[in-house]
């Protein structure tokens, strides 16, 4: 009696059948040789038994925390291996998976070179679906980030990559920066300053202050001291962030140190990102904020009263 013979899919079969993204798999074939799919009489890849297999141990490996190349190794390897008897029981794995941390960002590395936005926005949505925004921002999208830039610099993404990236993760930002927000917790003033481009890590740690309670107004990269000044006298904010990715981005023209003082004096200025450093802080009147944004915010949010500005109640007219 002959053998019926194997089933096999398309590829959007096949990551039903396993629940991941087309993307991801394609990507998993691709860089480990995880799948071996065969072809149609039309061209297209089919995809069988033993894919859907691989495909189910590796997502079983990556909730392990193994690192995918090491885990597309070990089961070919086991399959290749002669030393399991017939019938043996393969590995157990955990039943429950946490936050998948280097998955997504595989996931997501393989959607951009796609230019895949299908699959980077669902990625993106179960992550936030299974945790909070400030988890997924820490974990998550700033990290993406920066392996993308890391990428980039050694040549293995092109500069279109980091661009369309960086612009789909700042729309995400900015949608979870809507909302009807707070009427009555501090205001923050967030800007970049005059030669500072980078804004995604201050979007980020704008989404961290909105979900406490305050209410902010968000300037965006290369603000001008002068428009800084304005903004704060028409707000007057209890606080203005300024972040920089560089030291050189808190450099204080000599035209703008008047400016800069007054700005000292009608408000708490605070210096955040990787550029911010105490003597910048001496040149602004301000305060050193450290750490990632998730957690720069999150110092800010944690002492638990409003920031103070200078009273301008009795003084004497000019």
């Amino acid at each position: 009696m002959a053998s019926r013979p194997a089933q096999r899919w398309r590829i959007g079969v096949l990551a039903s059948r396993v629940g991941v993204s087309e993307t991801l798999l394609r990507a998993w074939e691709l860089r480990y040789g995880l799948l071996s799919p065969t072809r149609s009489d039309a061209g297209y890849r089919l995809y069988g038994p033993e894919d859907e297999r691989r495909a189910r141990a590796m997502q079983d490996a990556r909730r392990r925390g193994v690192p995918a190349g090491q885990a597309a190794a070990e089961i070919l390897a086991s399959e290749r291996s002669s030393s399991r008897l017939p019938g043996a029981p393969g590995p157990r794995y955990a039943a429950t998976a946490a936050l998948d941390t280097e998955g997504t960002l595989s996931e997501l590395q393989a959607a951009m070179v796609a230019y895949d936005v299908g699959s980077m926005h669902a990625a993106l949505d179960r992550i936030l679906v299974e945790v909070s925004a400030e988890t997924a921002i820490k974990d998550v999208l700033l990290p993406f980030l920066a392996s993308v830039g890391a990428g980039w610099a050694a040549g293995d993404f092109d500069v279109a990559d980091e661009h369309f990236a960086s612009d789909l993760v700042r729309a995400r930002l900015a949608a979870l920066s809507i909302g009807p927000g707070s009427r009555t917790g501090p205001v923050a003033v967030l800007a970049c300053p005059p030669t500072e481009s980078h804004d995604i890590a201050l979007k980020a740690f704008e989404v961290v202050l909105l979900r406490a309670g305050w209410r902010t107004r968000f300037l965006g990269p290369q603000t001008p001291v002068r428009s800084l000044e304005v903004a704060v006298g028409v707000v007057e904010p209890d606080l203005l962030v300024l972040a920089g990715t560089r030291p050189e981005a808190f450099h204080v023209d000599p035209d703008d140190v008047e400016a800069v003082a007054r700005l000292a004096a009608a408000t708490r200025v605070v210096l955040a990102g990787a550029g911010a450093d105490r003597a910048a802080a001496e040149r602004w009147g301000a305060e050193v904020l450290e750490g990632d944004p998730v957690t720069a915010a999150g110092s800010l949010v944690g002492t638990a009263r409003r920031a103070t500005r200078p009273s301008s109640q009795g003084a004497s007219p000019a």
